[in-house]
């Protein structure tokens, strides 16, 4: 028995680092890889029945509270691994069943994953006695004196796995402040799992050189008294851990913060009451702006020689449903379909560019700088300015009185401004009723996104034979604001590059 506990215990070990490199190995691998390790993970539970017998029993040292605290960790951390790789999958699990919130799955799955690693890694360490004992009846120190260059070997691979902790950007994952995975496809398989291989051995020493000081600390402390302070740190710390990671998965995901997130200002235009400027701002190459699936109707096609000299364009009124179905992948809850009808309006066909935007204002904020790049790190208040702005160069009124933070609208104002969230989705659909303006997804190639993970992938997670629309380039920075091709009613990037500001604020 003992010796099937070993092997179920290398398999693991070996897995481990394996299951971390899914876009090296291919996600068909990585999906029988993963079941494989949690079949694995039950057995090597069932091995080892006698700890769960005497789990309530014996005084609680602090070592022991430890490993009892981390063992409680791993097992809820594997379950939410299962859970959500099963929620995934239409693979291996292809006979169960499948519900939507595909998106939770992934982030739980991803945030499982990493914390798997250190839990893992760490449980190593607290087991590395036996094999440390292995070693010395092997190689007895007075005929090899092997201890001083494994130290230094230890050394340098946990200042190499420190490295790659940062490098790769783990506490991202751990702490929830990326929802995709980033991931550089450049990078060589040897040093990918190299750089894992350092992190495991980093984890599994500190874990190894806190339970000495733990075992330590136990001797000089061996009261009565404290046994039931240790013991009921051992199962309390678990189960906290459990539940503020239950509402820190539900919490928003923050952008990926190796993206150069950054606000940005899209174009401004409007001649009329009824005209309606594009200005807005939000986030840069990492994200995509979308519109929800709905229908869209249009009384005409866009005229462009209706427009003034200034290159706007004439989007024609209609009505159309706004928001998306309760189906659509991806969506929020505050998406609720409803009908919408909008008057015509003028639209800058583009963003606006840095150029524009510091020749007027005398600044230029942007983090990607370029002339013909959108400006982007304005805020609502400097798109407002902006409008205004462009009005009086051009002896337009107005379309807004700005009292500090206080902003209103004159709609009788012939000036710039924003269009409302209804104009601007509108504009965005121009007549399509699909989540996208080119069709049921979008790929690198029609828009600036974050293209390593683009619209829809949950849905062949593990296989992308099916996928419409594959990974591809993820670009890190804005673009022209003339790339790609424009959408039906001749409006460029409404998807990615920036997202953009509207008149409307946000509320339930």
């Amino acid at each position: 028995m003992k010796g099937v506990r070993r092997a179920v215990d290398g398999a693991m070990t070996v897995l481990l680092p394996l299951l971390m490199g899914e876009l090296l190995l291919g996600q068909e691998v990585h999906k029988w890889m993963g079941a494989t390790m949690l079949v694995l993970f039950l057995a090597h539970h069932l091995l080892n029945l006698a700890w769960w017998k005497n789990l309530f029993r014996g005084a609680y040292t602090p070592a022991r509270a430890l490993g009892t605290g981390l063992n409680l960790l791993l097992l809820a951390d594997m379950v939410a691994l299962g859970v959500s790789g099963i929620w995934m999958s239409g693979f291996v699990f292809a006979f169960l069943p499948r519900f939507g919130g595909l998106v939770l799955a992934r982030r739980l799955h991803l945030f499982a994953s990493f914390w798997g690693l250190l839990l893992m890694s760490a449980h190593l360490g607290l087991h590395a006695d036996a094999m440390l004992a292995a070693i010395r009846r092997r190689f007895p120190e007075g005929e090899t004196g092997w201890r001083l260059p494994l130290r230094l070997f230890s050394l340098a691979l946990c200042l190499y796995g420190l490295y790659a902790f940062f490098a790769q950007r783990i506490p991202d994952y751990l702490f929830l402040r990326a929802a995709f995975l980033a991931f550089d496809e450049s990078k060589p398989a040897p040093v990918f799992f190299s750089e894992t291989i350092a992190m495991v051995w980093l984890f599994a020493t500190l874990a190894y050189l806190l339970r000495g000081a733990l075992r330590k600390a136990g001797h000089r402390q061996a009261r009565a008294s404290l046994k039931n302070l240790w013991k009921g740190a051992s199962f309390a710390v678990p189960v906290l851990v459990c539940v503020a990671a239950v509402f820190l998965i539900h919490a928003p995901a923050s952008p990926p913060s190796w993206s150069g997130a950054a606000s940005g200002s899209s174009s401004g235009a409007v001649s009329g009451g009824n005209a309606a400027s594009s200005a807005g701002s939000g986030v840069s190459s990492g994200s995509s702006t979308t519109a929800g699936t709905g229908s869209g109707s249009a009384s005409q096609a866009p005229d462009s020689s209706a427009s003034p000299e200034d290159g706007l364009v004439l989007l024609p009124g209609g009505t159309f449903i706004m928001g998306s179905p309760e189906d659509e992948p991806w969506r929020s809850a505050d998406e609720t379909a409803h009908t919408v009808t909008v008057s015509d309006f003028y639209l800058s066909p583009y963003e606006v560019s840095q150029r524009d935007y510091e020749a007027l204002m005398g600044a230029n904020p942007s983090s990607f700088t370029g002339e013909d790049l959108p400006v982007e790190n304005v805020s609502w208040l400097d798109a407002v300015a902006y409008c205004n702005a462009r009005s009086e160069q051009e002896g337009l009124t107005p379309a807004y009185t700005v009292d500090g933070e206080t902003v209103s609208w004159d709609r009788s104002a012939n000036g710039y401004r924003l269009p409302t969230e209804a104009e601007w989705e509108y504009a965005c659909r121009a007549g399509t009723a699909t989540p996208f303006n080119t069709e049921t997804s979008i790929s690198p190639e029609e828009a600036d996104y974050y293209g390593t993970y683009p619209y829809e992938i949950e849905n062949n997670y593990f296989s992308q034979e099916n996928l419409s629309t594959r990974p591809g380039q993820y670009r890190q920075t804005t673009v022209a604001v003339d790339s790609f091709s424009p959408n039906a009613w001749g409006l460029w990037n409404m998807h990615g590059n920036v997202s953009e500001w509207v008149w409307d604020l946000y509320g339930t």
